[in-house]
């Protein structure tokens, strides 16, 4: 295999490819990028970890000699990034494999293109779906702000489902504490379907989404594909049941709060540097009808962190507790503009969306509150000697 390179055009194509590769290790196989070059021009990268594959057929190269080689991906991608040459070549035989670029040239070992993993490609897969790229990557950040680290059991901890309905896609994860829905329309080609995929590797892939470009969505088997022009990303299935969590979403509100969230996020991101040191998370919030919402959170260690400020609040009075990390999570989610906050009481359902816009769910459960998170003052040392124990309880679940 012989092929004359155009630098800019292939190093796009090869950092793409490279984000996949599960090691840098040369000595694994799965920390290379096969190259398959076909003799009447057409040049295909692919990587995979096993999981997440990619292919991506590439432009500004010239076939010389047509082949496939197994190359190292990172050695590799640092030359590619640091040539100063525009073109330069890359003879792979069957003794060695030269980088050549004028005054800069390199040796590279290479692999055996048959040692490496088959990468199945999405022709003969039924369409799931189309969807403008932006919109899928906000769904991906909405949908997947509900998942937690992967965990053997239960599975859909670390995942996200994709479930079509007649005219939307819909993204959701929950982790038992939490539970995250975004929906966007689209153009459905097969509704009902039901895919759950790993939250890592979906984030991985918004990555690398453009924003305006269509996503052609396949489903085949155990795969999931995503295709954008010349990009080809794959997905395998989680096989596991994800939790029925249309029938928790009917709740009765007793206090609603609207707010700016990046006011919000500034707010909670310092009551958190308390927060974090507790060994529960835990800050309160403190609504009342004359419109003031107090956040508090204690520490025996690090002291107490409050901040009051004046928000729309109507309905109830209530002091209510959050797991802050989990509560700044869904915050950040939504990113700007105006949220409202629905709250069913000091033990029921938290509800978070946009105001006046029902495309993003996100539903959390209140933390249990001991005397210790309700000390208005300063500790004192009966206090701290029992905080550890009597703070222990933690957040309900759905």
């Amino acid at each position: 295999m012989k092929l004359e390179i155009q630098r800019q055009d292939f190093l796009k194509a090869w950092q793409t490819a490279e984000k996949v590769v599960s090691s840098k290790s040369v000595a694994d196989i799965m920390g290379c990028i096969r190259i398959n070059a076909k003799e009447e021009g057409q040049v295909i990268l692919e990587a995979t970890d096993l999981k997440t594959s990619v292919r991506y057929k590439t432009s500004g190269v010239t076939v010389i000699e047509g082949g496939e080689a197994v190359l190292p991906a990172a050695i590799l991608g640092n030359m590619l990034r640091k040539l100063t040459s525009d073109t330069f070549t890359i003879d792979v035989n069957e003794k060695r494999g030269i980088l050549d670029a004028g005054k800069s040239r390199m040796k590279f070992p290479f692999v055996s293109a048959d040692e490496f993993p088959h990468i199945p490609d999405s022709q003969g897969a039924e369409s799931i779906c189309e969807i403008i790229s932006g919109d899928l990557k906000r769904m991906i950040s909405e949908g997947g702000s509900a998942s937690s680290a992967p965990q053997d059991f239960p599975k859909y901890i670390g995942a996200c489902l994709l479930r079509t309905t007649e005219n939307s896609l819909r993204i959701v994860s929950t982790d038992g504490k939490r539970l995250a829905i975004s929906e966007r329309f689209c153009t459905v080609n097969r509704k009902d379907e039901n895919s759950m995929l790993t939250s890592g590797a979906l984030k991985d892939l918004a990555k690398q989404l453009p924003d305006t470009e269509n996503v052609r969505i396949f489903s085949d088997g155990p795969v999931v594909w995503f295709s954008i022009s010349d990009v080809e990303f794959s997905i395998r299935k989680i096989e596991a049941t994800f939790p029925e969590y249309e029938r928790i979403l009917g709740t009765d509100i007793h206090t609603i709060l609207n707010i700016s969230c990046a006011e919000l996020i500034s707010v909670v991101e310092r009551i958190d540097i308390v927060a974090k040191t507790t060994l529960s998370h835990i800050m309160v919030m403190d609504m009342t009808s004359d419109h003031q919402l107090k956040i508090t959170s204690i520490s025996p260690e690090q002291g107490i962190a409050r901040e009051s400020l004046e928000a729309d609040i109507t309905g109830e009075s209530l002091q209510v507790g959050f797991n802050a990390g989990y509560f700044l999570e869904g915050l950040k989610a939504f990113g700007t503009g105006d949220i409202e906050i629905e709250f069913s009481g000091a033990e029921g359902q938290t509800r978070m969306t946009r105001k006046d816009d029902s495309s993003f769910l996100y539903m959390l459960m209140p933390s249990r509150l001991s005397p210790q998170d309700l000390v208005d003052d300063e500790l004192n040392d009966s206090s701290q000697s029992q905080y550890q124990e009597e703070n222990l309880e933690g957040e309900g679940n759905f």
